[in-house]
Formats: C-alpha cells, structure tokens, sequence
C-alpha cells in the first residue's frame, strides 16, 4: 500500500469518526427528555368501576410497592450493525440505551475502530445521563474520497453502574 492511499484511508475514517462523536455526543446533551404516555385503556361502553382504598392499618402507615423485574441493568442497541454503502451515499444510524430492573446511573461509551489492521483509534463519546430508555439517531454520509473495499469495524462500548455492555459494528464501503 503506497504512503499516498494510507494517508487517504487515515484521513477519511478521522473525519468520519470525528464527525460521529461530534453528533452524537451533542445529540445526546440536546436530547430533552420524554414522558412515558399513560397505558391505553380498553373502551368498553361500561363505566368505569372504582374500587375504594383500604384505609391504613394506622394513621401514620404508608406503604408504596414498586415492582422491579430482574436486577438493575441496561442494553446498548444500534441499528444497523452492519451496513453496506458506496462513496456518497447516507446511512441512517440509532443508538439507544435501554434499561431493565429500573437501571439510572450514568453510562459512559467509547468506541473502539479499526480498518485494514493499518489503522486502529478509540473515542471517548462522553456520558450519557438518565432518565434512559434514550436514543439517538445520526445521518452518515460516507466521504467521496473513501477508498472502495474497505471494511471499518467498530465496537462501541456503555459502562455504567458497574456494568458493561458492548456492540460491534461494521461499515462496508463498496465499489
């Protein structure tokens, strides 16, 4: 491989990388966050039927039940986790991290990428705060100048609460 196609391969996947990290990083501190809507309640054509509240055992009892399946945890999901896509074109990416058991402690990523086993950088994409599921959605478009045939694995990784999750990642530029 010439000093000249090396130099082209490095610099188009700094710049996607970049620009990634840039975007998303921004969207995510961006993001407002949004109301869980209220359960559908299935119509009828009776009227609702109220139960009363049983009265406390004593005036000062108050018992609050929250129900939490499973242990406190979370799942990096990102789509697609593989694509094919020639010079030019747009790839539609979502990032979304999901709790389960009631997960809300901050999730710090990275992403790991290489390419060609002649280039290999990682990123620090910030912390993402609760309150979660929270996604994110990025348009890439893939550099006029990126060489054809080259394949760009990633992994991004999520740690927090001392918990980690990670997905790999494949970007294919064709001919």
């Amino acid at each position: 491989m010439t000093p000249r196609i090396r130099t082209v391969i490095l610099t188009a996947i700094a710049l996607i990388l970049a620009g990634i990290v840039v975007v998303f990083v921004f969207s995510l501190l961006s993001q407002p966050a949004v109301p869980k809507p209220p359960p559908e309640v299935p119509v009828t054509g009776k009227p609702p039927v109220s139960v009363p509240p049983e009265p406390p055992s004593s005036p000062a009892a108050t018992v609050t039940t929250t129900i939490v399946q499973g242990p406190p945890s979370f799942r990096l999901l990102v789509t697609p986790v593989e694509a094919r896509a020639r010079r030019g074109e747009a790839i539609q990416y979502t990032m979304t991290i999901e709790p389960k058991g009631g997960f809300d402690k901050p999730v710090s990523l990275r992403l790991d990428v290489r390419a060609l086993f002649l280039y290999s950088e990682s990123f620090d994409l910030g912390t993402v705060d609760p309150p979660y599921p929270k996604s994110v959605g990025y348009r890439f478009v893939v550099p006029a100048n990126a060489p054809p045939g080259i394949t760009v694995s990633g992994v991004l990784s999520g740690e927090g609460g001392g918990l980690r999750d990670t997905v790999s990642l494949v970007l294919i530029i064709s001919g």
